[in-house]
């Protein structure tokens, strides 16, 4: 059994205006750590400190992101999954997983 996938509001409740502890999938090494602020505006700060700044929306139950260099600027969606109240499995629309995203307190 697997975790239960995130409804389109219950995508938006856990991004929107939050900052996220993104993880690697199947590590405890942190990835960046990113905000999606409420203006539709999100900036990623990586583990090696460098930044990129880029927008994030919403599509029915995935939302996508598009940042300057991260991901060579390209245009990605994803769903969520619920492991716990605080923390998601990010996957690409695909199937593939992307990072584990944990509320930053």
């Amino acid at each position: 059994m697997g975790n239960a996938r995130l409804k389109g509001q219950e995508v938006r409740q856990f991004l929107y205006g939050r900052t996220l502890e993104c993880f690697h999938p199947g590590s405890d090494t942190c990835a960046a750590t990113i905000t999606y602020a409420a203006d539709g505006t999100c900036r990623a700060v990586m583990e090696d400190a460098r930044t990129d700044e880029g927008c994030y929306g919403f599509d029915r139950d995935l939302y996508w992101t598009q940042y300057e260099w991260f991901r060579d600027g390209g245009l990605f969606r994803f769903y969520l999954e619920r492991i716990d109240h605080n923390t998601c499995q990010a996957f690409f629309e695909d199937g593939t997983k992307a990072f584990v995203q944990k509320i930053k307190s």
